[in-house]
């Protein structure tokens, strides 16, 4: 057995011995002889997840370390953990690996000549950047908390930023270990003054800069569950580099009324049909703010409605399945609601018949969903009842990213409606499962008409066996179920999935 040495934070780790002439001066002098060891020229590169996926092999090995690629091929002989230890990492995003193998190591100096870029999402250009200025600094943001320092999990504080610059756009990246961090990007004086919050748990870092010069809004904002980091990109309102990011501004106890109240105002921008009986709502704040909600998270929302406030809770989501359907007033800074108008629900009939310019109060996101319980997990299966399909729509679109390719090897969605002109976004659920293998939804209707030739009939078990494989006769264990309905329809799917074996941990219910 290999001996084994302890790291500075006390983390225990496999070494093995190296060959003579790969010591870590042998590598500091390779890096200085001239050899290209990027393997692309040393011209900086966008690298989206597939590409990073290619080079997965021993002789052709990239990995991306808190949003760096580096090509490691050059250095398999010099880790001191052996190259088999470090081919775990390939060709993926190894930030959470690398964080709980070794996070004392200074990578960015041990592999600076070998960066080959950075990693972005699947939706950005890609290619050469000849302009490109990176520079980076320490995390400038308060740290603010109602539990004392010794009480916080150590990765709840770990928040650290870099940024980079192109001639027309900046971005900044915030690495964290969070689940899914949830973001509030909020742009005031002269489109200059920037605060950025991260909430992880119940602690909230700030970011605040005065930026060097003004960019422009709405900004995108994008976040990898896998690893946390939050990527921010903005348009520079003038296309020129920049010497630095900004200036931080300090706290001087001065409060901003935006973003403070539990309640923000939120300005309709349009409201549209889905159904005969469904809305899509589009709200957007009414000063430069943008928030990410955690996928699964509701938002309370807030009327005064013949005189009385009333307070319902509504699950955001993505404004469409494919880029095509999206409404024409959609924007990034927009949170879409999707609300089904009930004869007796006060608050739906209120939402329905909002107008353009109008004016909503909608509370702060909550929620009980952790990403991270689906780590093991290939299959996804949805049990969604009429507008319960609305927080499946955002877990849809995160299993079938990109980055969880090589992870949810099947996504079904088994969805059951009244009628069919119940059904919600069935040319949209319908062309994801043409476009994408890995997904697939059965449409089940409890009072069709002559005309419907799917299933009919309410949630049985052989409907969910159908789809849910059972748990018992499962080899590997990696199936996770989530539902999200009416009571009666939430209760008969867990009855169901206990008679096939499912404990609690590997289903969660989404509460109406």
């Amino acid at each position: 057995m290999a001996p084994k040495s302890q790291g500075a934070e006390g983390n225990l780790r496999n070494k093995v011995a190296l060959k003579p002439g790969h010591s870590l001066m042998d590598w500091v002098r390779l890096g200085h002889s001239g050899v290209d060891l990027t393997g692309v020229g040393g011209v900086l590169l966008d690298v989206t997840p597939e590409q990073l996926a290619a080079h997965s092999k021993k002789n052709d090995a990239w990995i991306a370390i808190r949003g760096r690629v580096y090509n490691v091929t050059h250095y398999m002989d010099f880790h001191p953990g052996g190259d088999a230890e470090l081919m775990r990492g390939i060709g993926k995003d190894g930030t959470s690996l690398f964080t709980q193998v070794h996070p004392w190591v200074n990578f960015e100096s041990l592999l600076q000549k070998c960066l080959v870029g950075r990693l972005v999402q699947s939706n950005r250009s890609t290619g050469a950047l000849p302009v490109l200025n990176k520079k980076t600094t320490t995390f400038i943001g308060k740290l603010f908390t109602k539990r004392g320092a010794d009480q916080c999990d150590p990765q709840e504080k770990s928040v650290s930023m870099d940024w980079y610059q192109q001639l027309g756009t900046v971005t900044l990246q915030f690495f964290t270990l969070g689940d899914f961090p949830q973001t509030r990007v909020m742009l005031f004086t002269s489109h200059k003054d920037l605060t950025v919050h991260i909430k992880l748990g119940s602690l909230l870092h700030v970011t605040h800069l005065l930026l060097e010069d003004s960019v422009k809004w709405p900004c995108k904002v994008r976040t990898n569950c896998d690893t946390g980091m939050v990527e921010i990109y903005f348009t520079k309102a003038t296309p020129h580099m920049w010497h630095k990011l900004g200036s931080p501004v300090e706290d001087d106890g001065q409060k901003r009324d935006v973003g403070q109240e539990p309640y923000d105002p939120m300005e309709v921008v349009s409201v549209s049909s889905v159904t005969h009986n469904t809305k899509l709502i589009l709200l957007r704040h009414k000063h430069r703010i943008m928030d990410t909600i955690p996928i699964g998270y509701s938002v309370p929302v807030l009327a005064t409605i013949d005189g009385a406030e009333v307070i319902r809770s509504y699950t955001p989501m993505a404004a469409a399945l494919d880029e095509q359907f999206l409404p024409p007033d959609w924007s990034e800074d927009c949170l879409c609601l999707m609300v089904k108008q009930c004869s007796n629900g006060l608050m739906s009939r209120y939402l329905c018949d909002l107008k353009p310019e109008d004016v909503v109060n909608v509370g702060p996101a909550v929620g009980l969903l952790q990403l991270s319980v689906m780590d093991a997990t290939t299959r996804l299966c949805l049990l969604a009842a009429g507008s319960g399909l609305t927080p499946m729509v955002n877990l849809i679109l995160w299993a079938l990213s990109t980055g969880k390719k090589k992870r949810f090897q099947k996504v079904s969605l088994l969805f059951f409606n009244l009628t069919s002109r119940d059904i919600l976004w069935q040319d949209q659920l319908d062309r994801l499962a043409t476009t994408d293998t890995r997904f697939c939804v059965t449409h089940v209707l409890t009072a069709a008409d002559s005309e419907w030739s799917g299933q009919t009939g309410l949630l049985n078990l052989d409907m969910l066996q159908a789809v849910v494989p059972s748990f018992t006769e499962q080899k590997k264990h990696d199936t996770f179920v989530c539902i999200c309905g009416p009571d009666q329809f939430r209760e008969s799917s867990v009855r169901f999935l206990g008679e096939m074996g499912y404990p609690e941990e590997f289903y969660f219910v989404f509460q109406g």
